[in-house]
This record gives structure tokens, C-alpha cells and sequence, in this order.
């Protein structure tokens, strides 16, 4: 009995719609132009001490000692716990 016949599968390429959206630029993500990446460095270099407040209205003082993509570690006394904080669910950060 024969093998089938083998196909080649061509990979199609995703259409492109520039009509969807004539007049609006995509603006560029602040993570994207390094700014969101520059700002929480200056925030572990300098040990200042912030003040996150949640989309919820909760507030946390500490320092940030770590960050990525998608999350930052917030150190809330010297030697104490860390926490761990979704950047999507942070309203804000200020310093003092």
C-alpha cells in the first residue's frame, strides 16, 4: 500500500489592514521607549522611599527593589517582607 501524498503547507501571511484606523497613530507604550524602565532604576538606585496607591484606593510606603515586565517588588521596611505588585493594578507612584 502507498504512502499518501505529502503536502506543502504554505504559512499565510496575516492581512493587513491600514483602512481600519486611517487617523489614529499608535502611540508608543512607555515600557516600550525604555522611560517606565529608566524611572523605577533612578527608584532602586536612589533607595527613595514611595508611596504606591492601587487601582482600589490601598496605599503602600516602602522601596522598590525590583521590577519586570509585568510586576515590582516593593520592600516595605529594611529588613522586613516584600511584596509583590502587579504593574496593571497600580494607579500611581510618588516619591516621599
Amino acid at each position: 500500500m502507498p504512502f499518501p501524498k505529502r503536502h506543502s503547507f504554505r504559512r499565510r501571511r496575516p492581512a493587513r489592514h491600514m483602512e481600519e484606523n486611517p487617523g489614529i497613530q499608535d502611540s508608543v507604550h512607555p515600557e516600550s521607549a525604555g522611560s517606565e524602565s529608566a524611572y523605577l532604576r533612578s527608584l532602586i538606585d536612589s533607595r527613595a522611599m514611595v508611596t504606591v496607591v492601587l487601582t482600589n484606593g490601598e496605599r503602600f510606603q516602602g522601596r522598590i527593589r525590583y521590577y519586570d515586565r509585568h510586576c515590582f517588588s516593593l520592600g516595605l521596611s529594611a529588613k522586613g517582607p516584600r511584596i509583590f505588585l502587579r504593574k496593571a493594578s497600580v494607579s500611581y507612584i510618588a516619591e516621599g
